[in-house]
């Protein structure tokens, strides 16, 4: 995905200008609200050490929380810098306590509009041209606000109703002061080990600065706008509006009006036949298929953001200021720890995490073991109770922030969109259960992704520890895909993948199990083929002959070698070819698919065997035919003369 130029990127100069700029009274003025804030956190984190300064009955939990709600207030009395700071905050657990992560997830939308007139002048200055006379119809009062701009209604002269954003005034300028003083102050704190908490305090804010002067371009959020609207064409149900690059600039945005009902409206949503737990499939699906296959996904999903068109019932995203990137070797890597969460395999964390930067190699990971296994058994071990992501990741909150990881922000922004989606659900449905929405999509990603690291993984999960097969997992990837559980595996084209990852480098342990069992004891093999049946039968979009083709032609080239020796080998009997176990194999893959009967097998072979593919093999088998033909003339013709025969004489 190609950078989108800013008109003014984030650099710590620009923001150290800005100070300069500004005067030193001002300058001094800032500092003083700035460091009354921040002295009033040491402070009460001192003294959080003494008994004698609690309430009656006060516990540390219950003053940590009041100690957040007070920082909450402070924060958006500060402005929009240090709310957005609040809400990036809200999702670092590991940099700061889980009482404060659930204060600072209130800090949504909470600052007041500024004057019209203002926001007037704005569209005139960056349009050229006075809201009246721009447009046909455009509404006095803002119908939504937030903490870098608010929202008015428009109508333009071909008649399309638009939603235009003005940004609040001198932004750039105000919030880049703001980032000044913060990056020295993050400078000082890194010079005393027992604040810091050896944490790169100073980066910390480079990143957040860098993601919100990205906010502070409408141009670049018109451009991510689009982006998103290209990659969700192909997901049904999901919709962004467009842009109207006419009326848009680097301070005013203009997109489609969306007249829709906000999610959180149960009432409306009922009585316009939308059901609930159909827009929630499609939000969260729709964030991990942009994550997964893009590295691109909404990071602000919260009820203010997401709407639905009463026409259709779609699912509408809106306000792409705050996305999430990553790049193709960190959405495999998030993949496979996604998949280890979903699997319940701790001990397979610490790889990913190291090469994501979130965990020193260093990292005293012997001691950690032990703790997050015993965390993983508490989560996941009891059957009758389900835990919400927002549940697993605050269980995990007090590891992270006492082992000392490191979340970069796009990480951290998955984080957030996924339990803003998760919290919009609950509300919805309090049956929702994001995990059954998830694991099979992380299902069908470790199955489709052509990738050997993926693949390995998905082997370690279907082969016993001994090498065999594991069938119970088998099993619950039919279920899966039959729907006998609460998740629904979307089946179309998954054949053609697993057959893939089945026939790669990668499969060839996962081959020689399956073969094994399905010729050491083809009475109990019967039983997981049926099974295995229905997996089949739930994929339509290739045919029995089609996987036939796929399947000889692998058995006959070099690379299927192994598995061809294997197969003659446990079809012979002392040396010859057994019959019945030939006829229980066949009836076996008759079982597996009403088309792998002899009949079909036949017409594949030779349809292999006189294509272009099949050449190197017919040749061989001409080759072997004439030698067989010619040795038998040759032996003929010697026992009439009296002379023996050799094969290398015949052809010699």
């Amino acid at each position: 995905m190609a950078e989108i130029p800013l008109q003014q990127p984030y650099t710590p100069q620009f923001v150290e200008a800005q100070l300069k700029a500004v005067g030193f009274w001002r300058a001094l003025s800032r500092v003083l609200q700035i460091v009354s804030v921040l002295l009033g956190v040491l402070w009460m984190r001192l003294i959080e050490r003494w008994k004698w300064t609690y309430r009656s009955g006060e516990t540390m939990e219950h003053r940590q929380r009041r100690r957040a709600e007070w920082l909450r207030d402070r924060l958006i009395r500060l402005g929009p810098a240090f709310v957005k700071i609040g809400q990036a905050l809200g999702t670092r657990p590991d940099l700061l306590p889980l009482a404060y992560l659930q204060a600072l997830a209130d800090l949504y939308d909470r600052l007041p509009s500024f004057p019209n007139e203002m926001a007037f002048a704005c569209i005139e200055q960056e349009l050229g041209w006075k809201p009246e006379t721009l447009f046909q119809r455009f509404d006095p009062e803002p119908f939504a606000a937030a903490s870098l701009g608010q929202v008015y209604h428009a109508v333009t002269h071909q008649g399309h109703e638009v939603a235009v954003k003005v940004q609040r005034p001198d932004l750039v300028q105000t919030i880049g002061l703001d980032l000044a003083l913060i990056r020295r102050l993050a400078l000082l704190i890194e010079r005393f080990p027992s604040l810091s908490r050896g944490l790169p305090w100073t980066s910390l804010v480079d990143e957040f600065g860098a993601k919100l002067f990205e906010e502070l371009d409408y141009v670049h959020e018109a451009c991510l706008t689009e982006q998103f609207r290209t990659y969700i064409q192909g997901i049904p149900g999901v919709y962004a509006p467009r842009v109207y690059w006419e009326y848009t600039s680097r301070r005013v945005l203009t997109t489609e009006y969306i007249d829709g009902i906000r999610i959180l409206e149960k009432d409306k949503l009922r009585a316009v036949g939308v059901p609930p737990r159909v827009l929630l499939s499609l939000g969260v699906r729709a964030n991990l298929q942009q994550l997964f296959e893009h590295g691109f996904f909404h990071a602000d999903p919260h009820p203010g953001n997401l709407l639905v068109r009463p026409t259709d019932g779609a699912l509408v995203f809106i306000d792409f200021g705050m996305v999430g990137r990553i790049r193709p070797e960190q959405r495999l890597r998030i993949l496979e720890i996604f998949v280890d969460v979903i699997n319940r395999r701790p001990e397979n964390l610490k790889e990913n995490l190291i090469a994501l930067g979130c965990l020193q190699p260093d990292a005293r990971w012997d001691e950690l073991m032990p703790l997050a296994t015993r965390l993983f058994k508490s989560l996941f071990g009891d059957a009758e109770r389900r835990h919400t992501f927002q549940e697993v990741t605050h269980s995990f909150a007090p590891l992270i922030y006492t082992y000392r990881f490191r979340i970069p922000a796009d990480f951290a922004y998955i984080v957030r969109a996924i339990m803003t989606l998760e919290g919009i659900s609950l509300q919805l449905d309090p049956e929702f259960d994001i995990w059954t929405v998830s694991a099979p999509y992380a299902a069908r990603m470790m199955l489709t992704v052509p990738n050997p690291r993926l693949r390995q993984r998905l082997m370690a999960e279907l082969l016993t520890p001994e090498g065999g097969l594991n069938w119970s997992r088998f099993g619950q990837l039919v279920a899966l895909a039959m729907h006998e559980t609460p998740f629904r595996l979307e089946t179309e084209g998954l054949i053609d993948a697993a057959l893939d990852m089945l026939l790669s480098p990668e499969g060839a342990a996962l081959r020689r199990a399956f073969i094994a069992d399905l010729l050491n004891d083809s009475g109990s093999a019967a039983e997981q083929v049926r099974r295995l049946a229905l997996l089949l039968a739930s994929d339509r979009s290739l045919s029995g002959q089609a996987i036939l083709n796929r399947l000889v032609a692998f058995l006959l080239s070099p690379a299927g070698e192994e598995t061809r020796k294997q197969l003659v080998a446990g079809l012979q009997t002392n040396g010859r070819l057994d019959l019945l176990r030939v006829v229980e194999l066949a009836s076996l893959a008759r079982q597996l698919h009403p088309d792998f009967r002899v009949t079909t097998l036949l017409r594949v072979l030779s349809g292999y065997l006189l294509s272009e593919e099949g050449k190197p093999v017919r040749n061989k088998l001409l080759k072997a035919g004439t030698q067989q033909v010619v040795g038998t003339l040759v032996h003929a013709m010697g026992r009439l003369s009296g002379v023996s025969y050799t094969p290398s004489r015949a052809m010699g």
